[in-house]
């Protein structure tokens, strides 16, 4: 009897660490956000843009960043590419048209519909982005090949199965 005891506490120990755990990594992402965003301030050499950047969130520039991969681009394909609500991709485009770092074009056969470009201003923006991302890959890259393909394979698992738990008992959608 002791032994399942002593196993049922390791396994309760174990699954409140990982759950503390998971806490510190959203909480410590929320504040890498922060970083990222502070680096790109600190490597942006054109100060005009700096500016411009400082009054964006980190939303607005992965939707920017999403109209530099994929444009000409409409927002819904943005929505669909980037899971962000179709509410807030067309509200952070507003920002991003009225800060002259994307343009909108209406479609020739179809004046309801529009896509977007970005502009010099919303390129020279999107590339040091993708600088920062760049330069961020790789070191997680290389922090992943501490890991075997075993011990990948089942953090993929993981984080398939966690992508797909709410707090409702509702499925996610994933």
């Amino acid at each position: 009897m002791k032994n399942i005891t002593d196993n049922d506490t390791k396994l309760e120990n174990l699954m409140k660490e990982i759950e503390q755990l998971l806490y510190d990594a959203v909480t410590r992402h929320q504040s890498d956000m922060d970083a990222e965003k502070q680096w790109m301030l600190l490597n942006c050499s054109n100060t005009l843009l700096s500016k411009t950047a400082k009054e964006l969130s980190m939303i607005t520039l992965h939707i920017l960043d999403a109209i530099g991969r994929f444009q000409p681009v409409n927002s819904i394909t943005i929505t669909k590419k980037t899971d962000i609500p179709k509410g807030t991709v067309s509200k952070n485009i507003r920002k991003l048209l009225s800060s002259e770092l994307i343009v909108k074009v209406p479609l020739p056969d179809n004046k309801k519909e529009a896509v977007f470009y970005l502009t010099s201003s919303g390129k020279e923006l999107y590339e040091l982005h993708r600088s920062l991302h760049q330069k961020f890959d790789g070191e997680f890259y290389e922090f992943l090949k501490r890991y075997n393909t075993q011990e990948l394979q089942f953090l993929v698992r993981f984080l398939k199965d966690f992508q797909g738990l709410t707090w409702t008992g509702a499925p996610s959608g994933n």
